[in-house]
């Protein structure tokens, strides 16, 4: 990471939730040299931020790209937005692939310049990146969520990790582990993988004679996570009788085998995962509330499409797994991978680099294979056109609220994605909600009509 998003002033947080504000940045996510990615530049009011051949907007020697111009575009942040304006440039400005002159920025937008590429994105203004051996990133967000694991490791605090599938819920449940400082053993089991009466086996242990097959006593996953940690994968998907047997176990961290009637008492911090959503769950009956109410710290992992920054970071350290030797990523390939939506996350972009290494064994430079451009562009067509960034008002200042119909308007250009809307105005969702409320805004309602895009 460079140094130059130091130079980024620190701003209060808003409201009592904490949110840090965020402004409009700009941060290379593709240069001919990898220590540039991740450079950061704010667009905050005033003069035009000027990118050019040998200027110094995004810090020392970082624009010196042969084909850019001297003076080669042109952003800044308006009343409207952010706007991009091609400077006169040689080769021409790009918005994601797209030639322009100029042009309203949206967030996620991929400007290209030269050989190098920007994504616009809102950012707290200051953070400090957090650099680690496994979780790979350097976006904000990865950084709260790796303090927040250090603020619950050293407590026996039961953790409910959460977030979509292939985000990397295990690798943030071994990372609470090892913060832990925990000698024992990080055991895993998948609460959905087998039958109620296998599972109760599988975790607790069984007396020989249990039942038909249990020709010896067998000790349980918790036993042998003793005085370590014992991660409950899919508990979501728990069946009712283990839910009963694991409620037991985290409120009295007691336990018994199956077939047995003493009963164990066990050393054990327990860290579970869903990706589902379980207060749902809760409300159709499915999981019980009480032991709902034992999962008592939750920690969001976002998915891969709400920290794109780290999509070129994660995509090198996959090449370097999967390559075994160096190996460049091409620009277009980069550039798609930057606007594909990745339903799958993580794991499906470690399985695209290692089928392009496989496929491109030979090659210096990974490029874009047709199955890649198709699968970008089946996703792009499936996807609800979006309201134009031009059309789409902004509250720059997050001290002013916004009207009534620039509230819809912006409501029906995420899509009906209340969190991405706060974020996109740098408030709280508690300040969203109030402000639909004075509004006489019903955001169901709005979703339900299906205006806008919104189905």
């Amino acid at each position: 990471m460079s140094s130059l998003e130091k130079t980024l002033h620190d701003v209060d947080s808003e409201d009592a939730g904490g949110v840090d504000a965020n402004t409009n940045v700009l941060t290379v996510v593709h240069h001919s040299r990898p220590d540039a990615v991740g450079v950061r530049r704010a667009i905050s009011p005033g003069p035009a931020v000027v990118l050019g051949r040998g200027r110094g907007e995004l810090g020392p020697g970082n624009l010196d790209d042969p084909l850019l111009s001297r003076a080669h575009c042109e952003v800044r942040l308006t009343d409207q937005g952010v706007e991009a304006r091609d400077a006169g440039s040689l080769n021409g400005s790009f918005v994601n692939g797209q030639s322009f002159t100029r042009a309203a920025l949206r967030d996620g937008d991929i400007l290209g310049l030269g050989n190098i590429l920007l994504l616009l994105h809102r950012a707290p203004r200051s953070f400090t990146p957090r650099p680690h051996p496994r979780l790979i990133g350097g976006s904000a967000k990865l950084a709260r969520l790796l303090d927040d694991v250090d603020r619950v490791a050293p407590r026996m605090t039961t953790v409910l990790v959460q977030g979509e599938t292939g985000v990397g819920k295990e690798l943030i449940a071994q990372e609470v582990h090892v913060a832990s400082g925990r000698q024992g053993r990080f055991v895993a089991v998948n609460c959905g993988a087998m039958p109620e009466a296998l599972l109760l086996s599988e975790l607790f242990g069984h007396t020989r004679g249990a039942f038909t097959g249990a020709d010896r006593e067998r000790t349980g996953l918790v036993q042998a996570a003793e005085g370590g940690t014992l991660f409950l994968d899919e508990i979501g998907e728990a069946p009712p009788g283990l839910q009963v047997a694991l409620l037991r176990l985290l409120q009295e961290q007691e336990y018994r085998p199956v077939g047995s009637s003493q009963v164990h008492k066990s050393d054990v911090r327990f860290v579970a995962a869903t990706h589902r959503d379980l207060s749902v769950l809760v409300a159709q009956g499915l999981f019980r509330e009480d032991l709902f109410g034992r999962l008592r710290w939750a920690l969001h992992v976002p998915a891969l499409r709400e920290r794109p920054e780290d999509i070129p970071l994660l995509a090198r350290h996959f090449v370097r797994q999967h390559a075994g030797r160096p190996l460049d990523i091409h620009r277009s390939l980069m550039l798609l991978m930057l606007r594909y939506r990745w339903p799958r996350n993580v794991r499906e972009l470690d399985a695209w680099i290692e089928r392009l290494c496989v496929e491109q064994a030979d090659a210096d430079c990974l490029r874009p294979s047709d199955w890649i451009q198709l699968a970008v562009s089946a996703q792009e067509q499936s996807a609800p056109t979006p309201v134009p960034a031009a059309a789409v008002p902004t509250v720059p200042d997050r001290s002013v609220k916004p009207s009534a119909e620039s509230l819809r308007q912006l409501f029906f250009a995420v899509n009906g994605n209340v969190k991405a809307l706060a974020s996109r105005l740098g408030v709280s969702r508690n300040t969203l909600y109030r402000w639909f409320k004075e509004y006489d805004i019903d955001p169901d309602a709005l979703r339900s009509g299906g205006v806008g895009g919104l189905g």
